[in-house]
């Protein structure tokens, strides 16, 4: 019945998910976990109540981050850089202070943090040290929904990078394309209940919830930066086009229909520009919107079908996918592109809140959540669950 439910939802929006098709051209660089130097972190257990725990968490962490290779150590190295210090705990608030030493450059960093329980403790060292360590900024503060699919029901989970708190936030028949808010604070999802779909719009603590009837949504909820509007993607009188829709004022007004289909993929971190999927005569494309003139744009000109474009938080990418198995980087800052040849299949991509990562879901045997970093192309299997989709990644 689950299964009958979908394919009615993905009647006119089926053409944008592309089948597993060959790329006509050869894609540049091969992703890879192998081949790319980390920086080794020794990290010497902290002392003090929860320090173990602490630095157990740390470690993971920065080995999360896939650019470190955090190690525990008894003393300090002489070779790499190493992290120790002391967890303290007062008036329901957690401290650490400690030390980062490196050896060879002969440079020793006073660090300091605070949090309201352990977890977010270690989570604040852990993005200190990769942010000292590393150019990249940490993304252990930050958090990751995703539905988990059951023969019962639908469920909305959101957890922390670290995966300490998993938090079902909804239950529901049948529940698609969670997205958080720019901020993080909210989260927007399309549920399926008593034969009706309706976009809902929630607080991430679970305290409030909207839901907005909307007749003939087809698509995700994308947001703008200002957290008052979105894009919307709706079948209107046979045709699926784009729609700007205002959360305060409840009110929807179009932004790009005709003939073909349209599905609403991501708006620029500035509001200028929304990029889309059109099929309108033969295979799905990717374009860009301007947002204040009207005018689209073809972007995608690879062959194959072209889906699930995302602008990078840092506002430099626009990423699409090319039959699932390849990743095209846009550089919007001089029009050059550069192609991922994936291990596997994947869909629904989305960045780390820092622009640095993708998270996405892998399709077939390897299927599950994974995290690609995308200057070093390394990646870990995050979620290695294949009933888990449409993850999605948030500011903490």
């Amino acid at each position: 019945m689950k299964l009958l439910k979908i394919f009615l939802f993905f009647f006119f929006s089926f053409l944008f998910y592309p089948i597993f098709l060959k790329a006509q051209e050869h894609p540049i660089i091969t992703v890879s976990p192998e081949g790319y130097a980390k920086t080794v972190v020794k990290i010497i257990p902290f002392s003090g109540g929860k320090g173990a725990e602490v630095a157990n968490l740390v470690k993971r962490a920065l080995n999360l981050h896939l650019i470190i290779l955090a190690l525990e150590e008894k003393e300090p190295s002489t070779k790499d850089p190493t992290l120790k210090g002391s967890v303290s705990s007062s008036g329901g608030r957690y401290f650490f202070q400690g030390e980062l030493t490196d050896p060879i450059s002969e440079k020793s960093f006073n660090l300091r943090a605070e949090a309201t329980n352990h977890v977010l403790l270690a989570s604040a060292i852990a993005d200190k040290v990769v942010e000292l360590l590393t150019k990249y900024q940490g993304i252990s503060l930050s958090k990751i929904a995703f539905v988990r699919r059951t023969e019962r029901a639908d469920e909305l989970i959101i957890t922390d990078f670290l995966k300490q708190n998993f938090q079902r936030l909804r239950t529901a028949e049948l529940i698609l394309f969670p997205k958080f808010s720019p901020s993080g604070k909210k989260i927007a999802y399309i549920v399926y209940e008593k034969g009706i779909y309706s976009l809902e719009v929630a607080n991430i603590q679970g305290l409030e919830r909207k839901e907005y009837k909307i007749k003939g949504i087809a698509g995700p909820p994308v947001w703008f930066p200002d957290e008052e509007r979105m894009v919307l993607t709706l079948e209107e009188r046979g045709e699926v086009g784009l729609f700007l829709f205002d959360l305060k004022r409840d009110e929807i007004t179009k932004l790009h229909t005709g003939l073909g289909l349209r599905q609403a993929g991501s708006v620029s971190p500035d509001g200028r520009f929304a990029a889309f999927v059109a099929s309108l005569r033969d295979k799905p494309q990717v374009y860009m919107l301007n947002l204040s003139s009207g005018e689209a744009r073809r972007v995608s000109f690879e062959g194959g079908q072209a889906t699930s474009p995302r602008f990078s938080p840092k506002g430099n990418l626009l990423i699409y996918l090319l039959s699932q198995k390849t990743l095209v980087l846009y550089d919007l800052s001089n029009n050059k592109k550069t192609r991922l040849a994936l291990p596997f299949p994947i869909t629904d991509p989305s960045f780390s809140p820092t622009g640095d990562y993708l998270i996405f879901r892998a399709k077939g045997k390897k299927g599950g959540i994974y995290i690609l970093h995308l200057d070093s192309l390394a990646y870990q299997a995050y979620l290695p669950y294949d009933n888990l989709y449409y993850p999605d990644w948030g500011r903490h």
